[in-house]
């Protein structure tokens, strides 16, 4: 008759193999994880990526960047109507559009956009889109150019500072 160390030493032992076992298996589940979030990532950006190269998309991402004030995807996605008309740098219409857009920050998770139409005529396109605030919605007019494969929108100079952002 066994005694009753000698049954914890045997369970012990079926135990510790038990763990050896999971513990050589974990890093193979976490190369796992970690290779099909890598695929989820880099198919999430390919389709936003691909988004940029149609007006609906550029139009989108755009009025997204002039609601909340982000400069740089502003400056990216768009060009003045007027170049010679638009005299100030970059870090000037940045100022200017974070200082237009500090409300719509706060209220970000009450701010809707949605593009209600596209109409397309060769590298020029004009898009609806609506933008869905707390105090009532507004449908913007968005014209863009095609520059090689993206959309630009064309913004009037000095957008966001004596005018609107749209």
């Amino acid at each position: 008759m066994t005694t009753q160390e000698q049954r914890w030493a045997v369970a012990e032992r079926t135990l510790d193999a038990s763990a050896a076992r999971r513990i050589r298996r974990t890093p193979a589940v976490v190369i796992g994880i970690l290779g099909l979030l890598i695929i989820a990532v880099g198919f999430t950006a390919a389709v936003d990526l691909r988004r940029l190269h149609t007006p609906r998309g550029a139009a989108l991402a755009w009025t997204e960047a002039a609601t909340f004030g982000e400069c740089r995807p502003f400056l990216r996605l768009s060009r003045p109507d007027d170049p010679t008309a638009e005299r100030r740098t970059d870090d000037e219409i940045c100022r200017s559009l974070r200082a237009a857009t500090a409300r719509a920050r706060t209220d970000a998770s009450r701010i809707a956009l949605q593009a209600r139409s596209v109409r397309q005529d060769g590298a020029s396109a004009l898009v609806d889109v609506e933008v869905r605030r707390p105090e009532g919605a507004q449908i913007v007019t968005l014209h863009l150019v095609r520059r090689g494969a993206d959309w630009l929108v064309v913004r009037s100079a000095g957008a966001c500072g004596d005018v609107s952002c749209y």
